[in-house]
């Protein structure tokens, strides 16, 4: 289960080495789900041992009946382990994909902030002047965008939901500086067509 908040300074952890971190966990799955296919057939061989020795009398048989079931109960222990530290990986991939999804989903200027500082690995000094913003611009909106992130993921909002609604806010912009840009053409052009007529 997903935590309901998010630290600032896991966010800045999963920006500054996503696609690194996320490969390591991944890896770590893989292993351990391969981990325990090999404990669950251990397992089912000491079943059938167990079966088999129960057959025979003999107090060394049962002596080794009583290892073969110690043994047994171990590795069912560590087969639980193993399941419940693959349910924690699974979370902490689930968190990365998430804070990357809600990364994706800040406003331009905000996410560009934060792709100068974590993503690009550059020093407040460069970033800013890369931005051309002050030292407060730029801080304001790097507060806003771990404030927003931490916000999103927080959210009842699936992560594909997140993303269609960022996707539904970001047209609105780029349809009012089109349409902004259409009509300045023509103006433009309009002007053009009477300068030529009277000169005509």
């Amino acid at each position: 289960m997903k935590k309901i908040e998010i630290g600032e300074s896991e966010i800045i952890r999963c920006l500054s080495n996503y696609e690194d971190l996320l490969k390591d966990v991944r890896e770590r799955i893989q292993y351990l789900y391969t981990s325990v296919a090999t404990t669950n057939d251990v397992l089912e061989s000491l079943q059938m041992r167990s079966g088999m020795e129960g057959t025979t009398g003999g107090h060394g048989k049962r002596d080794l009946a009583d290892v073969w079931q110690t043994y047994q109960e171990n590795e069912k222990q560590y087969a639980a382990f193993l399941n419940s530290y693959i349910e924690g990986l699974v979370e902490e991939e689930e968190e990365l994909k998430r804070i990357w999804i809600c990364y994706q989903c800040l406003p331009h200027k905000q996410r560009l902030v934060l792709k100068e500082l974590y993503v690009d690995h550059r020093p407040w000094k460069v970033a800013k002047s890369e931005l051309h913003m002050s030292h407060t611009t730029f801080s304001n909106y790097r507060a806003a965008a771990i404030k927003n992130i931490q916000r999103f993921y927080g959210s009842t909002l699936t992560d594909l939901q997140l993303l269609k609604q960022s996707r539904l806010e970001l047209p609105k912009k780029e349809d009012i500086r089109k349409a902004k840009k259409k009509t300045e053409t023509h103006q433009m052009s309009f002007d053009d067509y009477q300068d030529r007529w009277k000169g005509s």
